[in-house]
């Protein structure tokens, strides 16, 4: 019987380099990234701002906004692929940090709204690196029985930038114009930028890295899993053989499920609690950010458990259907409070069913190939998302309320559900 080595023992005891490295760098990117997504939505109940850019009473503007940065997010990511597998994860991640500070500074400048429907269009093109990104290192620092637990502390940066700005952003408000604020916004990528010095884009140059760890990350492949998990695809992947799978297309529309879901929550929701439902906006934000937090930790969870279990897809259907019975609720609960907490919860869900689907992704497509692969997905996902939330905006503005809006997003809950059962049961 194999004994471990003393420096194996050590490891076994406390976290392996590969995680700390990785999942503080992870964590911190899409935390900080999150914050500069979302500032706007909580924006949207100050008098001044609104005042300033010509908002008020418009939805369909404000629907735009989201839209155009999700819309140029998504579709600009399958050029990000290529590019990261080009020149490394590293250098990549240094100019998308380095060019999203420098438009979060722009965004105190904007004197109108096309120039901050133009910043937020820049910003998605810029912050379109983030998911192919991410795969990249995580396929390149992690076998792949740890892949969806890759996914849980970007995912949960996600969580926690969502819990953190609401509070933060109306926080600021009080204390500061509106302007200001972005520099404080523009201040945070330095958060990841530092911790990058810690992950290079080869675990084997990083310095402290035990030989055995190495190893492990070396021979833990998908072609080398492939046997064991008894999928029905038994062949290495190119990434034009993983566009050829409906498989891929199939977790796409899980991912535009959960973005969908959750920014067209996240973009209307305040606004709908506080002026249409009469729900105090700090009220409002505690509701929305404990909602939140019980989407990270649950990410966590699902993470761990489905990296035990390796099939992965029967947790994204229950989280869309979990999903769609809250939307469903809000649309018929009579409380303001029981309607924010129902909101709160529909809008969480999507954070822990992105661990699901960006640990699909890896299920599919190996290291050589996964930031194209994800890249590609996510034009479905997140650059569709886009699109409904134009069309939420434009909706909510014709028929001048919120129910419409929201049964989109419950159709579209409804399609991730069926995309994941589908996944599910050919065992993914």
């Amino acid at each position: 019987m194999a004994t471990l080595t003393s420096q194996e023992i050590v490891q076994t005891r406390g976290w392996p380099q590969r995680w700390w490295r990785l999942f503080s760098f992870a964590f911190a990117f899409m935390m900080t990234m999150q914050i500069g997504k979302l500032n706007l939505s909580f924006m949207f109940v100050d008098q001044p701002f609104m005042q300033h850019f010509g908002l008020a009473g418009k939805p369909a503007l404000i629907g735009a906004l989201t839209g155009g940065f999700l819309i140029t997010y998504g579709f600009c990511a399958v050029l990000w692929g290529p590019a990261i597998h080009r020149w490394g994860g590293r250098p990549m991640a240094v100019v998308g940090i380095l060019a999203w500070a420098a438009i979060m500074i722009l965004h105190a400048f904007a004197q109108s709204y096309a120039q901050l429907l133009a910043l937020r269009i820049v910003l998605g093109f810029v912050e379109a690196c983030a998911i192919p990104l991410l795969a990249w290192f995580t396929a390149h620092w992690l076998p792949f029985d740890e892949r969806a637990r890759g996914q849980a502390p970007w995912t949960t940066g996600i969580g926690i930038g969502t819990v953190i700005t609401p509070i933060f952003v109306i926080w600021l408000l009080k204390q500061m114009p509106w302007e200001t604020t972005f520099y404080i916004f523009a201040a945070l990528p330095l958060i990841p930028l530092v911790l990058l010095f810690w992950l290079p884009d080869d675990p084997a140059a990083a310095s402290g890295m035990p030989a055995w760890e190495i190893e492990r990350i070396k021979h833990g492949t998908l072609s080398n899993q492939l046997d064991a998990l008894q999928l029905p695809e038994k062949r290495v992947h190119t990434f034009l053989q993983t566009l050829s799978s409906y498989r891929v297309w199939l977790i796409g529309l899980m991912d535009l499920g959960a973005t969908a879901g959750f920014y067209g929550l996240i973009t209307f929701g305040p606004v709908y609690l506080v002026r249409m439902r009469g729900f105090p906006a700090t009220d409002m934000s505690y509701v929305l950010s404990a909602g939140s937090l019980v989407g990270a930790v649950c990410a966590i969870l699902f993470a761990i458990d489905s990296d035990r279990r390796k099939r992965r897809a029967w947790y994204g259907f229950g989280l869309f259907i979990a999903g769609a019975i809250f939307l469903t609720a809000e649309l018929f609960l009579a409380s303001p409070a029981a309607a924010a907490v129902a909101l709160a919860l529909a809008s969480a869900s999507a954070t822990p069913a992105l661990v699901i689907i960006w640990s699909l992704a890896h299920s599919v497509a190996e290291r050589t190939t996964i930031a194209a692969t994800v890249g590609a997905t996510a034009a479905v996902g997140i650059g569709l998302a886009g699109v409904i939330n134009v069309v939420m905006g434009s909706v909510i503005a014709a028929q001048g309320n919120y129910a419409a809006g929201f049964l989109l997003v419950l159709l579209f809950y409804v399609i991730a559900a069926i995309s994941a059962l589908i996944l599910a049961l050919q065992r993914y």
